[in-house]
């Protein structure tokens, strides 16, 4: 029976999210010239966040465990500082508006440069950032990084670049303000606003992979 509560919500939202990416896709390639290339690349860059979610936190889906205990050294690694309920509205609440604003609202360059900065970014931080700090070999969400928000975000500032006059370092300044935002957004999220020793919301074993905390 499926669990249409929060609660069920909270343990299923990643795999919600992918075959919400596949509609994205279908919705997007039915779309056609319609939609022009601006927001066609928009609209795959969400569908890839959407995979590189599902690649955190469900397969391989270790990357709670790497970030509580690999970067932050938690002693709770299965709830602190990052839980399984400031993740869900990190990755959902706060990052689905932020890549869903420039498909509906296409023309302001900022609202697309942002989401595509801070997707092509996550190929640094999963690639070499947070593997270095853990001792570890890979971070899940490198490979999505790599193969879906980079080449998404190199053809959307092309596609800037041939639109509208291109880009003016006003417009590129704008997308990196917001770029930053959005990645302060999700540290400070969870280690300062919802961080929380006593939270209930712990991740499973297999989100903790190799850095399994004791059970809670």
């Amino acid at each position: 029976m499926v669990d249409l509560s929060l609660d069920g919500y909270r343990k299923e939202w990643p795999r919600i999210g992918a075959v919400l990416g596949m509609a994205v896709v279908g919705a997007t390639a039915l779309g056609g010239d319609r939609l022009g290339r601006r927001r066609q690349l928009a609209a795959l860059n969400f569908a890839a966040l959407l995979v590189h979610q599902f690649e955190e936190y469900v397969e391989p889906g270790w990357f709670p465990g790497q970030l509580n205990k690999g970067m932050f050294r938690s002693e709770s690694p299965r709830n602190y500082p990052l839980n399984a309920n400031t993740a869900m509205v990190i990755n959902t609440v706060i990052a689905y508006p932020a890549y869903i604003a420039p498909i509906a609202f296409p023309r302001p360059k900022a609202l697309g440069l942002g989401p595509v900065l801070f997707g092509m970014s996550q190929a640094v931080a999963h690639g070499i950032l947070f593997p270095v700090r853990a001792g570890d070999r890979y971070s899940p969400g490198f490979l999505t990084a790599a193969m879906l928000h980079v080449p998404i975000g190199v053809a959307y500032i092309r596609a800037l670049r041939r639109e509208d006059g291109g880009t003016s370092r006003r417009d590129l300044a704008a997308g990196l303000g917001l770029a930053l935002m959005l990645a302060a957004v999700a540290v400070i999220g969870p280690n300062s606003l919802g961080r929380d020793r006593a939270s209930r919301h712990a991740f499973t074993r297999k989100q903790m992979g190799r850095y399994e905390g004791p059970e809670d």
